[in-house]
């Protein structure tokens, strides 16, 4: 189901997706801290991103999702969620919902491959696989 802002405003929910260039690094289960650095560090923490999913066919999703630096399987999959702008609303990458508006096969575009709107400060560059390990 996609989180409308208009529904986030309406009832107050405690939601906040990173806006564009925004990371926030975690401190604990609910709060974290705004990360000043140009880089994004490998430092064993988790870290909540403003970035894009690009579609195996090339389409370019504003998105936000966490990565976690204890692993070089950087991103937490079950994080990710796509802005559409044309209903102001976010989805999560698998939601059937989300393939309907875009008019795609979720088959035909994935795996897809991520970037955040900060570096990670790691040696390749993005963007990376959807799964670190299946990187050719």
């Amino acid at each position: 189901m996609p989180i409308r802002q208009a529904d986030i405003n309406r009832y107050g929910a405690p939601i906040y997706f990173e806006r564009e260039g925004q990371i926030t690094v975690r401190t604990g289960p609910s709060s974290g801290r705004t990360l000043a650095a140009k880089k994004i560090p490998l430092d064993g923490r988790r870290y909540v991103c403003a970035g894009k999913i690009i579609l195996k066919g090339g389409l370019e999703l504003r998105a936000n999702f966490e990565i976690r630096t204890d692993t070089f399987d950087f991103l937490d999959r079950e994080t990710v969620r796509v802005h559409i702008k044309d209903e102001d609303a976010w989805y999560k990458i698998d939601e059937p919902e989300l393939w309907t508006v875009l008019e795609k096969e979720m088959d035909e575009e994935l795996p897809y491959t991520w970037l955040p709107d900060k570096p990670l400060d790691y040696h390749v560059e993005g963007p990376y696989p959807m799964d670190f390990y299946e990187r050719k």
